[in-house]
């Protein structure tokens, strides 16, 4: 008899049993996959926006206290040259929803000048720049937001603003934003929102922060020090932030959902632990008159051991390979879309969380079935068939 064959008689043996051992496998590591895709995600987008080299200039007390349109002019005279600084865009909070709609979005009012190099993850083309400059009412959209309301290139769209004066503006759709780290915002020119506001009798040019792009590290560290120092102890004094961690303020808003899921994965690998522990403990106590039977016809204590731990290995892998698989599949084919936590738009499949779950899966049937395993090789042939007869 192959070790294959005998691994796959004990698994039909209790065919009940079996099945939910496996479901109870098979749903925490369905769970598992989801909760780290989202971590991965967030992880990501994290990577991107350092990438960017940005920093987010700010009041030092809080968001909704704006500061005025020319420290602009302030921050950008610290280097003249533009060896350090690339471009600095003053970004104003809208808070737009669509009419009928309860959702806010990540509305922002941005310098038409500089938008297209601060943002330059946002993938404009000469063609979408022109647009953007040309058009009064242009805005630029993330891909999530897009496909939530069916927008396209050239759609006129309305927002109501959820901030005083409440205005309700118009808008004409100039680009579609499909990088994931930008894919639940919504930009447009801020002269058409100061515009709109002196016309409604509020006239307040401010920003709520100012985006300065940088062109290394290097210069992002230097700058982050130098713009805080040089407003500090004034009525307007500010602070700096690069934009991972500013970005990350927000998340942690909304609700720690990577240290939720982090806690989740953890608890998940303690219930499979269990579950597996349990069932291969009542499996080894249940066979262990067969055990001795082979024992006693000649199998050696190794193949007994194999035996036993390759049970225990094949039941956490079937289990995961059931919740895994299906899971996988369907966040590939279908990715969760309309998710707007901050800044995830989209779930999607990771593939580190694959393996992690295999690798989970694997451990977790080896230490679960170890020392059920050992006890086999201290099986004494005569006892155990005069305990169990």
């Amino acid at each position: 008899m192959t070790l294959g064959y005998i691994l796959m008689q004990n698994l039909r043996r209790n065919p009940s049993r079996t099945a939910l051992t496996v479901v109870a496998f098979a749903l925490p590591m369905a769970i598992f996959v989801a909760a780290i895709s989202c971590v991965v995600a967030l992880k990501e987008i994290g990577e991107s926006n350092a990438k960017q080299l940005r920093l987010a200039v700010h009041d030092k007390t809080t968001l909704t206290n704006g500061l005025p349109e020319r420290k602009r002019r302030e921050i950008e005279a610290l280097d003249p040259d533009r060896k350090r600084l690339r471009a600095v865009c003053g970004m104003r909070w809208f808070g737009g929803r669509v009419p009928d709609e309860q959702n806010t979005l990540t509305s922002l009012a941005a310098d038409v000048d500089t938008f297209p190099v601060v943002y330059s993850d946002a993938g404009m083309t000469e063609t979408d720049v022109e647009a953007w400059e040309r058009e009064r009412r242009a805005c630029v959209v993330g891909r999530a937001i897009a496909e939530q309301y069916e927008w396209s290139v050239g759609d006129r769209v309305e927002l109501h603003s959820t901030v005083p004066p409440y205005l309700a503006l118009e808008f004409r759709v100039v680009k579609i934003m499909t990088n994931p780290s930008v894919a639940n915002y919504f930009f447009f020119r801020r002269g058409y929102l100061e515009e709109s506001l002196k016309e409604a009798g509020s006239e307040n040019p401010i920003c709520n922060v100012f985006w300065v792009k940088c062109h290394s590290v290097e210069d992002l560290r230097w700058l982050q020090v130098e713009i805080d120092r040089l407003f500090a102890g004034t009525s307007e004094a500010t602070k700096t932030e690069d934009e991972s961690v500013f970005k990350s303020r927000f998340t942690q808003a909304m609700g720690d959902l990577p240290g939720l899921m982090e806690a989740m994965a953890v608890v998940v690998v303690v219930i499979i632990a269990l579950v597996a522990g349990n069932t291969m403990m009542m499996s080894f106590r249940e066979r262990t008159r067969e055990l001795a039977v082979f024992k006693a016809i000649g199998f050696a204590s190794g193949r007994i051991f194999a035996i036993v731990l390759g049970e225990s290995v094949l039941l956490s892998l079937m289990g995961a390979l059931i919740g895994i698989v299906p899971t996988a599949a369907i966040l590939l084919v279908f990715p969760v879309r309309r998710l707007n936590y901050g800044p995830i738009s989209s779930l999607e499949v990771s593939s580190d969380a694959i393996i992690a779950s295999f690798a989970i899966a694997l451990t977790v049937g080896l230490v679960s079935g170890l020392w059920p395993a050992i006890q086999s090789l201290r099986l004494q042939t005569t006892d155990a068939l005069r305990r169990v007869a």
